[in-house]
């Protein structure tokens, strides 16, 4: 099973990019893999899993870092 996630954050998203791609390479052989690129101005993330729960796993963490580092990131822009 494969999913393939698109986020377009504007001028966080390569921040967001480097945040996750340290994730990208952690181990998760039962899960499944999880690649990371950024394609015109956007992040892709593809997640191949062999079980649903899997797949949902992946997804969801990594959707929730994503969110965390978007957040994280507009916060501070906000303070500067």
């Amino acid at each position: 099973m494969k999913a393939s996630i698109k986020l377009c954050l504007g001028p966080f998203t390569a921040s967001v990019y480097e945040a996750l791609k340290a994730e990208e390479n952690q181990p998760a052989p039962e899960k499944g893999e999880v690649s990371i690129a950024l394609s015109q101005d956007c992040l892709l993330i593809r997640i191949a899993s062999n079980t649903i729960s899997g797949l949902r796993a992946l997804a969801n963490s990594f959707l929730l870092l994503a969110h965390a580092s978007y957040c994280s990131l507009v916060e501070a822009s906000r303070k500067l």
